[in-house]
């Protein structure tokens, strides 16, 4: 699993994604009900229609009968006339025996239809076959039986164009049901947006947790099928947290004491790590690296030789001039030393700044060839003390003085150190430099060479890194024993 600082977000979240399906489907469901509700409308316009031209034809039928009773051609004519123009259709009235007395179309005449309402007024539907090139259109006919004294004497036909309307959506409709889908939606979001926040906390808990990582569980208080998760993996956290913790002090005394066998065969400077950490300690001050990155940093220094563990004793002790190969070996140990460390998940930080404490400020170190300030900052501070270290107390000839050495570090300023951290090293040991012991422990750099190689030397092919012909029992002799009296060397 990836850590939770390695991990990067890809596309939506959970939330966003299922707000999105929800708005697409609110829309869809809206547009349906749009059209819907066009229909709708239009079937309650008709009906509407419909009741307004049989009341119409009732209060028609009431005004022709006593017109019709006394055969009241001329008024009756004019009376259906009007209301032929304010119902936009046809009107016949029928006597008794079902012949037609008045036809607003002039079209039937004294035609016998027959009387079909009866005793209660009706509507029906019926097609009208046109003129000669033209279509048939329907329409409703109303059928409203004319009474006088309560006796029927005739009947009353009000035929309209059944006008068909021509609504294909209805906005209202529409509006009404998008903002209230879009109002469920939004709620959804925001409850989708609590609960996708607590699992998405538990989850980072859990990967957090398998990744190693402490600190990994928040203590903030949850709610229902939430509390018993967050209390396991507290629970969860504290026992990964005590195992790793146990684990990694182990892992480090036993790198420790692998550092001090190395120390007491010579094999590397006695207390150059002890040194190197204060001195790196002084400076992490200066710059206020964090609690957490200054123990990194102080472990990585005490640390800074575990990779020559596994360099051979030969290179560790020759003193004449090393062949490229030996030389590429020996510059192999910070990744040798950061590959044990990094396999703890409390060390990797650690295990980075040993890596990368070869790294040149201009690019042309090794082994990534990182510049400037993509070199970790831990790894540029323990380049400056190590070097310091190494030059005040190992040397081919003589060791340097602090003067001596901080003159060499800033001659390097640019090219193999940070000149910013470089400056401020200068001043903390101007403030209080180092005290010259009699005693201090002298090593000869193997090959004479310095902490680091010039531009000139850094040309190298990474084939000859490969230390192939190293040996398990040459690898194990840092640990052997101190000579015991009567030994011969």
């Amino acid at each position: 699993m990836v850590p939770g600082a390695q991990r990067t977000r890809r596309g939506w979240s959970l939330t966003q994604r299922l707000t999105l399906a929800l708005s697409i489907g609110a829309f869809f469901v809206a547009v349906l009900l749009g059209f819907l509700g066009a229909d709708r409308g239009d079937r309650q316009l008709a009906a509407r229609a419909a009741v307004a031209e049989r009341e119409f034809a009732a209060a028609l039928a009431e005004r022709c009968a006593p017109l019709l009773e006394r055969s009241d051609l001329m008024r009756l004519s004019v009376l259906t006339s009007v209301a032929r123009d304010q119902a936009q259709g046809r009107v016949l009235v029928l006597d008794r025996a079902g012949r037609v007395v008045l036809d607003t179309a002039l079209v039937l005449g004294d035609r016998q239809l027959g009387l079909l309402a009866g005793g209660a007024p009706l509507q029906r539907t019926t097609v009208r076959e046109g003129e000669e090139g033209q279509a048939a259109t329907a329409m409703r006919e109303t059928l409203v039986p004319i009474r006088f004294g309560g006796e029927p004497i005739g009947e009353l036909r009000l035929q309209c164009d059944l006008v068909m309307q021509a609504t294909l959506f209805d906005f209202t409709w529409f509006g009404l049901a998008l903002l209230g889908c879009l109002s469920l939606v939004v709620t959804a979001a925001i409850m989708g947006q609590h609960w996708s926040a607590r699992v998405r906390s538990a989850t980072d808990a859990m990967i957090r947790l398998s990744a190693g990582e402490v600190g990994g569980v928040h203590g903030d208080a949850t709610e229902g099928e939430f509390h018993d998760l967050g209390q396991a993996l507290r629970e969860m956290e504290r026992g990964m947290q005590d195992g790793l913790q146990r684990v990694a002090d182990g892992f480090v005394a036993m790198a420790m004491q692998l550092v001090e066998g190395l120390e007491r065969h010579r094999l590397v400077a006695p207390g150059h790590g002890e040194r190197t950490a204060r001195l790196a300690s002084r400076l992490a001050e200066r710059v206020q690296l964090l609690p957490a990155d200054r123990h990194d940093l102080d472990l990585a220094c005490r640390l800074v030789d575990l990779g020559k563990a596994w360099v051979r004793p030969a290179i560790l002790q020759k003193q004449g001039t090393l062949t490229e190969v030996e030389h590429q070996s020996l510059r192999q140990h910070p990744v040798r030393a950061a590959e044990h460390l990094e396999c703890m998940p409390g060390l990797r930080r650690s295990a980075l700044m040993l890596r990368h404490q070869q790294e040149r400020y201009d690019g042309s170190g090794g082994p990534d060839g990182l510049r400037g300030d993509r070199i970790p900052l831990g790894s540029r501070i323990l380049a400056i003390a190590a070097a310091f270290d190494l030059l005040t107390t190992c040397a081919a000839d003589r060791p340097l003085g602090w003067r001596e050495a901080l003159a060499q570090l800033q001659r390097e300023r640019g090219e193999v150190f940070d000149p910013w951290l470089v400056d401020l090293f200068v001043e903390e040991v101007e403030k209080a430099p180092p005290v010259p012991a009699n005693d201090r422990p002298v090593m000869i750099v193997p090959g004479g060479n310095l902490p680091w190689r010039s531009a000139a030397e850094v040309g190298e092919t990474p084939d000859e890194a490969d230390d192939d012909d190293l040996r398990d029992e040459d690898e194990l002799e840092v640990m052997q024993d101190e000579p015991q009296a009567g030994d011969t060397p």
